[in-house]
């Protein structure tokens, strides 16, 4: 066994730290392929575009990567 996996309290931190990065990382790239698409739109409409995307690549992509 690793220290990470003795330790719960670094695991989860370790977890918490990926998803925070995969989340950061994830919604600043669908917001970079919507920003030539939506120009001149509101924040709250480009914002609802974002959002199925975000879910799905939270879901499928961020946290089973998180936890590996």
């Amino acid at each position: 066994m690793t220290s990470l996996t003795r330790n719960p309290i670094l695991a989860r931190l370790r977890f918490l730290g990926t998803l925070m990065l995969g989340a950061y990382l994830l919604i600043n790239a669908i917001l970079a392929l919507l920003a030539p698409l939506t120009p001149g739109w509101s924040t709250w409409s480009v914002t609802a575009l974002a959002v199925p995307p975000m879910v799905l690549g939270m879901v499928y992509l961020v946290i089973p990567i998180a936890r590996r």
